[in-house]
């Protein structure tokens, strides 16, 4: 049933993204999508996803609850009100299609609107959003938040700011994103000294994660796919710096992430930690497709406007087909 009903969902994003309707995607997908959740959640607790309802249930307050509070004790709260594990992993699944509504509803301040809701398409059924849902959910949850505040940096940067802090406190990881966020928006510094402390910081951040692996061990989940992600970073980051004829510039400016995300995915690659290197490569992989997916409202015609917002859909949502630590959660 589970298969069936995300197969379903990547049929009827593809349909949505065609179509270019926003009442197709407000009305018929996004409702959709909140019943492949139930779907979801109906299936059992797997792997991590036992672990979070095993957590809603504990009265603990140690280190490990109070540096990511935001995530843990609002689970607590509403296990407290429903007792419901199912029930509260839906109501949690709602907030997060919510805070990624209204995301992508941010990409449209445009001159020209070109179905910027289907975003969230692209996003859902994607790998990195899978296993989110499915097994690391903390991860999700400050994936989006950080990705809504991330959407807010040239309009709204005080409520952006203070959504980063909310994302942080949900996963302790997503401080390393904070070069992605300086390359779009430091205060009003320009470009060309917001690239320099962005590319500094990314180098510190590697250096400072290289040293505090020597005092961790650090296991796989599975296949290693922070090489495979090294190499997807590097190929798109030359595919476009052909494209935009080598003008760097231009590339910070088009695709603000990509640069930053190659270079942090490099280091970490070089440190052998594969599961940490694996998970942040899906969360950054969230950033660049936001990235891409924006730069896809420049494209004018119709035909390879839909033609490339279709690759990005299936190039990132056919590989849970694929990928036998996917498959578990199917059976």
């Amino acid at each position: 049933m589970e298969l069936v009903s995300f197969i379903f969902l990547i049929f009827l994003g593809s349909l949505t993204l065609i179509s270019e309707n926003k009442y197709v995607l407000k009305y018929i997908y996004v409702p959709s999508l909140f019943l492949f959740m139930i779907v979801v959640r109906s299936s059992g607790f797997d792997t991590d996803i036992a672990t979070y309802v095993r957590e809603m249930k504990s009265t603990g307050n140690t280190l490990y609850y109070l540096r990511e509070f935001m995530f843990w004790y609002p689970l607590r709260f509403l296990y407290s009100i429903f007792q419901d594990p199912k029930v509260v992993l839906l109501c949690m699944d709602a907030v997060w299609i919510f805070i990624l509504f209204r995301t992508t509803k941010q990409t449209s301040d445009l001159k020209k609107d070109r179905f910027s809701l289907g975003l969230i398409i692209v996003l859902s059924s994607s790998f990195p959003f899978f296993f989110g849902y499915e097994n690391i959910y903390r991860q999700l949850f400050a994936t989006v938040f950080a990705l809504y505040s991330y959407s807010l940096l040239t309009s709204r940067y005080k409520s952006s700011i203070l959504l980063f802090v909310i994302a942080i406190f949900m996963h302790n990881t997503v401080l390393i994103l904070l070069p992605l966020f300086y390359v779009n928006k430091l205060l009003n510094f320009k470009i060309k000294f917001r690239v320099f402390i962005s590319l500094s910081l990314s180098i510190f951040i590697v250096f400072l994660l290289g040293y505090v692996s020597q005092f961790k061990s650090g296991r796989s989940t599975g296949i290693d796919m922070s090489i495979l992600y090294l190499l997807m970073f590097s190929f798109v980051f030359f595919l476009y710096l052909v494209k935009f004829k080598f003008k760097i510039f231009d590339l910070f400016r088009k695709t603000p992430s990509l640069i930053i995300i190659t270079i942090l995915m490099l280091g970490l690659n070089k440190l052998k930690y594969d599961m940490i290197s694996e998970r942040l490569g899906m969360m950054f992989l969230v950033f660049l497709l936001f990235d891409l997916y924006r730069y896809s409202h420049t494209i004018e015609h119709y035909g390879y406007r839909v033609m490339f917002r279709l690759v990005l859909l299936f190039a990132f949502s056919v590989p849970v087909l694929v990928f036998s630590s996917s498959k578990m959660f199917f059976i």
